[in-house]
């Protein structure tokens, strides 16, 4: 850059940047050392200044170092002297707040830095409060992971947060105030309800916010090894174990080390096997061929007989004879014999 430019850049700093102005020959020195005049009202630079969508003031006077930050080469030293910019009046009180629309933001940092503004990103409308704290997206997520981070430990499996969904940010009224986070219903795998709460020194609530996050635990589950019909016992050649989300399943997984079960619903391969998909394999089951017994004072008869009906040890079932088609109702004696009295 040559001296003339040197000194017209000054002279344009001067006239538009009022803001810059006020920090006098050591801001309009910074401001000739970065940026360079490709032309008339044209500015170039290997950095920017992102605006934020929202910020709090510390002071009388909304600072650029409130509202904005630097992204590319702007070294450390020369962005504490931009930071201190002025800008325009804070909130009167603390606590309150501005709403700023995105050409209103843009509109005053043209008024307040001049050309500086071109090198300002305004991606949307902005506000500002008074004093306080502010808390971006990020500490929310953190104060919600540190939060449930106890309460998953001693979950089994793996366990992980996902998809969380939270304010875009938080304003607390007093920088003393604190962020609590909180279960709201229940909790378990699958999309958890939060209640995020402003506490004040004094441990009361000041003001409350909805959030919740999706929580997936992985486990080994017992699934169908092939397809199982209805009826069919389980027998451990039917049973294989893969690792499902708990969170998408529709109940209690059957734990895979009791047999002696069948099922009552056909299951494909690979598809879970639920506790109320199963039942105890019954002593007589309907079809077995069976030894009727009629017990009379003097006499006992016997016939073949074909069970009706499932039924445990003592259940009396229907059974059918097997030469006179005579259904009639008998107990279960043990696995080949019912009786009638």
């Amino acid at each position: 850059m040559t001296c003339l430019q040197c000194r017209m850049a000054v002279d344009r700093l001067g006239r538009f940047a009022p803001g810059l102005a006020v920090l006098g020959a050591a801001a309009a020195l910074l401001a000739v050392l970065l940026l360079s005049v490709a032309h008339a009202g044209t500015i170039q630079a290997s950095w920017r200044l992102a605006v934020a969508p929202a910020a709090v003031a510390g002071g009388e006077t909304v600072l650029l170092g409130d509202i904005a930050r630097p992204v590319g080469d702007l070294p450390e030293e020369h962005w504490r002297t931009l930071a201190a910019t002025p800008l325009w009046p804070a909130p009167a009180r603390d606590g309150e707040q501005q709403n700023i629309a995105r050409n209103k933001v843009a509109s005053l940092l043209r008024f307040h830095l001049g050309d500086l503004a071109q090198l300002c990103v305004v991606s949307g409308p902005l506000v500002v409060q008074r004093g306080g704290r502010l808390l971006g997206e990020a500490e929310l997520r953190a104060l919600v992971t540190e939060a449930l981070t106890a309460r998953v430990s001693g979950m089994r499996g793996e366990v992980a947060l996902r998809d969380f969904r939270l304010p875009a940010q938080v304003f607390l009224g007093d920088a003393q105030n604190t962020l609590a986070a909180d279960v709201a219903g229940g909790f378990g795998p699958g999309r958890v309800s939060l209640l995020l709460r402003e506490v004040n020194p004094a441990q009361v609530t000041v003001r409350k916010y909805g959030a919740t996050v999706f929580l997936d635990q992985w486990l080994s589950v017992a699934c169908a090894a092939r397809p199982i019909n209805p009826r069919d016992e389980l027998t451990p050649d039917k049973v294989t174990f893969m690792r499902k989300n708990a969170a998408y399943l529709r109940g209690e997984p059957w734990d895979g080390r009791r047999f002696g079960l069948r099922a009552v619903r056909p299951m494909g391969t690979g598809e879970v096997i639920y506790k109320t998909n199963l039942d105890d394999v019954p002593l007589v089951s309907r079809g077995d061929i069976l030894t009727l017994v009629y017990q009379g004072r003097n006499v006992q008869l016997r016939a073949q007989v074909e069970a009706l009906a499932d039924g445990a040890l003592g259940d009396s079932i229907p059974v059918r004879n097997k030469d006179s088609k005579r259904e009639l109702v008998a107990e279960i004696r043990d696995a080949e014999t019912v009786v009638v009295r």
